[in-house]
């Protein structure tokens, strides 16, 4: 049965927000401007101290998880997770003290809000600390678990068979992850739930972080379903607030934007004006969102059980609540707000300009060839690749057990060849009996896995050969046979090499300091732009507008991949990137080919939608090409 005063949380919240939104809005807007100066960077210094205990600058891929598995990375994750949860735990409490006030009729301000927040910094440090730490001992037996899972049942061959095939035995093996997950999600949640009030504890009755913890659990044992009911309702509308600044200028872009193609001038203070208003119209979506969930905690807090000794202290709690305050705009300050916005459009439309290419200058780079038309790293998709206007041709290299340097992808070959044949275990003519072909099309039966050697000599004079140097924790001497093959061929000025293993990129750099070497990766800690590499190959969800730019002023290019449609295509090369990473390099030329038949004004619309998150509409691209 839910307790009476509950069924008036949200009117209540939404009353104390209609009541203070100019002091919460403003409180936040200068605890994010702190934060941005002050805070953020203690986060940005302390990962890099932990990074750099290893001897590194910069974390990629699977360096990210042997980090977290170390004692150190541990540490990290501890601290790190801590110093981040206490930021944005500092931001509700600055937000609560208003929201509190508002309960008593007391008038906190912006500034004894801001204030308010401060003298608690190491309360909320130290139970941020405690709530990281709970957390994690939680999910240990969980992810300790699905790790042996995956140990005993999906260990046998390389884990894109696995995802490509599903298999009975990865089935099992994902549905008992699937379960695991679950039930540890669960657990979190109700826990999380359990300590919905220990920040306002904190706050209002002067507890300990461990007491705050402790009380918090207490009191919402018998209400756990009402605090999650609330704050899912909560997140629906936050959702639904959340999609209108977008909507709102999609619509109005729309309409608005082909009318005004005839002037680029007027086109871009036009931009800039939408660009603007997303913009604000965003931050106080997020502001609105971030108050009402700290005015909901806090009106939860009071009626499940907030005891008569609750308080605000110190200036906070001194000046009463005005009932009868009038605000009046003039018409002068309308008119000066008016000239802002101007101002601002066009200084936006500028900074905008500056960020559109009117020409391009990208690459296509074949991934394994023309994979999307061909079975990978084969020479049939190689040719097909070249043949299509490829300028780069990318590929996988392997050491075999004869020390053969071998193009295929996987560890094994049960994907492309059904055959559990280990690379590393495997003579070079052991690997050549198995049809890496068929899997794709019977069209395709003859291919044979090639040599590093036979690719360069179909490559050359053709394409340059992107070589990615793969590691399965079996190398031997696969940089130097490299190195020795691309210069009997005769191709170092025609090959670039990378990997997802920054020591091989190290290696490789100190073997030919000339060659051209970039780090591959997907996900990154720290700043990629600082690492030893001469290019990023990023994952399309690295590739944001700003990261491209300060790869390009740290004087390293940029490839994206997978790309394999004709919209994110245009998104990839409106941001600047310099090499478009495909399946499809017919297709990524067509696009090419497409741009320079674009208008100044129809580049300068389409940059636009990129950066809003609107979706111009393009035709579905062909698979079949």
């Amino acid at each position: 049965m839910m307790p009476p005063r509950v069924k008036n949380v949200f009117p209540n919240a939404v009353r104390d927000f209609l009541r203070a939104w100019p002091r919460l809005l403003a409180t936040d807007v200068v605890y994010k401007i702190i934060a941005l100066v002050v805070l953020t960077p203690v986060v940005g210094l302390t990962l890099k101290f932990f990074i750099a205990t290893g001897g590194n600058t910069v974390l990629a891929d699977q360096d990210i998880l042997y980090f977290v598995l170390s004692p150190v990375g541990l540490a990290a994750l501890v601290v790190v997770g801590a110093v981040s949860l206490a930021i944005l735990t500092l931001e509700q409490a600055c937000l609560m003290a208003i929201g509190f006030g508002e309960t008593r009729n007391l008038h906190v301000r912006t500034t004894d809000a801001l204030w308010y927040g401060a003298r608690q910094v190491g309360s909320v440090v130290r139970l941020a600390l405690r709530i990281i730490v709970h957390v994690l001992l939680i999910a240990a037996p969980f992810l300790t678990a699905g790790g042996l899972v995956y140990l005993w049942l999906l260990s046998e061959h390389d884990i894109n068979f696995y995802l490509a095939e599903w298999p009975p035995i990865f089935v099992f093996g994902a549905g008992v992850v699937v379960v695991l997950v679950a039930v540890m999600a669960v657990l979190i949640i109700r826990r999380l739930l359990s300590w919905a009030f220990a920040l306002p504890l904190l706050l209002f009755e002067n507890l300990s972080p461990s007491e705050a913890l402790t009380t918090s659990a207490k009191r919402t044992a018998d209400h756990t379903l009402i605090v999650g009911f609330t704050l899912v309702v909560w997140g629906a509308a936050a959702a639904l607030l959340s999609a209108a600044p977008l909507a709102i200028v999609g619509i109005l872009g729309r309409w608005t934007a082909p009318k005004f193609a005839g002037s680029m001038t007027l086109l871009v203070i036009v931009m800039g004006f939408f660009l603007l208003l997303w913009g604000l119209l965003s931050l106080v979506v997020t502001l609105i969102n971030q108050s009402m969930f700290a005015l909901l905690i806090v009106r939860l807090y009071i009626a499940l059980g907030s005891p008569a000794d609750a308080r605000l202290s110190g200036k906070a709690a001194t000046e009463k609540l005005a009932t009868n305050r009038r605000r009046r705009i003039s018409i002068k300050w309308a008119f000066a707000g008016l000239v802002l916005i101007g101002v601002l459009a066009a200084v936006a439309g500028a900074v905008f300009l500056d960020t559109v290419r009117f020409e391009d200058d990208v690459v296509v780079i074949a991934h394994r060839g023309a994979a999307g038309s061909a079975p990978e790293n084969t020479l049939a998709s190689i040719e097909l690749a070249v043949e299509q206007g490829a300028d780069i041709i990318e590929i996988d290299v392997q050491e075999s057990a004869d020390g053969e340097i071998v193009v295929i992808h996987d560890s094994d070959l049960m994907r492309v060849g059904r055959r559990p044949l280990r690379i590393w275990e495997a003579t070079y003519e052991e690997i050549l009996e198995v049809d890496v072909g068929s899997w794709y099309g019977t069209e395709f039966s003859d291919q044979r896995v090639p040599t590093l050697a036979q690719v360069l000599e179909l490559c050359k004079g053709r394409a340059m050969v992107d070589i990615e140097l793969k590691d399965y924790g079996h190398n031997e001497h696969l940089e130097e046979r490299v190195a020795e093959i691309v210069e009997r061929v005769g191709m170092e000025d025609d090959v670039v090499l990378m990997s997802l293993v920054s020591n091989i990129v190290s290696t490789m750099k100190n073997l030919r300091p000339d060659w051209t070497v970039g780090l591959l990766t997907a996900k990154a800690v720290g700043d990629l732009t600082t690492s030893d590499a001469d290019f990023l190959a990023v994952h399309v969800g690295i590739a944001k507008p700003r990261f491209v730019r300060r790869a390009h002023a740290a004087g390293k290019e940029v490839f994206v991949w997978t790309v394999n449609d004709k919209l994110n295509m245009h998104r990839m090369m409106s941001r600047g990137v310099d090499g478009i990473i495909t399946d499809y390099p017919a297709l990524a030329r067509t696009v090419i080919e497409e741009r320079t038949k674009l208008s100044s004004a129809e580049r300068l619309m389409l940059t636009a939608a990129f950066w809003i998150g609107l979706e111009p509409k393009e035709p579905p691209a062909k698979r079949d090409l």
